[in-house]
């Protein structure tokens, strides 16, 4: 079986991680989310308390980051656990982050609706990140981030090099 690619986050500088707000999100009904995707904060579950509902995203909304630890069951064979292959499905429970001004985190090609460059500005578009095509058309409220860098991670310059690495880029949050 061919294993698809999924998004992938690193928590570079997010002040959540500390304190902050970070949230238990109910994956949308007929929803895959992966790590790096954002999602818009919906009302508590009636039954439920601890989880909120996920909602898809548009420029100029508030967004939290899923960042959730990766389980993966199906671990018996080399490279089938890997993060890159992690997505949580519908009805699943995922973490996600409150993300403030200057927040610094990283996600690969695959949370990108297109391909960013350094300098890009980024805005969501659904659960993924979206480059503005006109920087000077961002939004005035929600959430905006800017490509402050890419690195690749893993791969040759890693204690493991039969993987390649992950291309990651960094993003520094500049307005909520």
């Amino acid at each position: 079986m061919v294993k698809t690619l999924r998004s992938v986050v690193r928590l570079d500088d997010v002040k959540s991680t500390k304190v902050g707000h970070i949230y238990n999100i109910r994956v949308p009904e007929a929803t895959e989310l992966e790590n790096g995707n954002v999602v818009k904060l919906g009302d508590f579950e009636a039954t439920n308390r601890d989880v909120r509902a996920g909602l898809t995203t548009t420029s100029g909304d508030k967004v939290v980051l899923i960042a959730a630890t990766p389980l993966i069951y199906d671990n018996n064979r080399y490279k089938d656990g890997l993060e890159q292959y992690y997505y949580a499905e519908e009805g699943e429970v995922v973490r996600a982050y409150e993300l403030g001004v200057t927040d610094v985190f990283s996600v690969s090609l695959k949370g990108f609706v297109d391909e960013p460059v350094v300098g890009s500005v980024i805005v969501p578009n659904g659960y993924k990140l979206d480059v503005l095509a006109d920087p000077l058309t961002a939004p005035t409220t929600g959430f905006v981030a800017k490509v402050i860098g890419i690195e690749t991670v893993g791969g040759a310059l890693s204690l493991n090099v039969t993987n390649s690495g992950t291309t990651l880029y960094k993003l520094e949050v500049t307005q909520v």
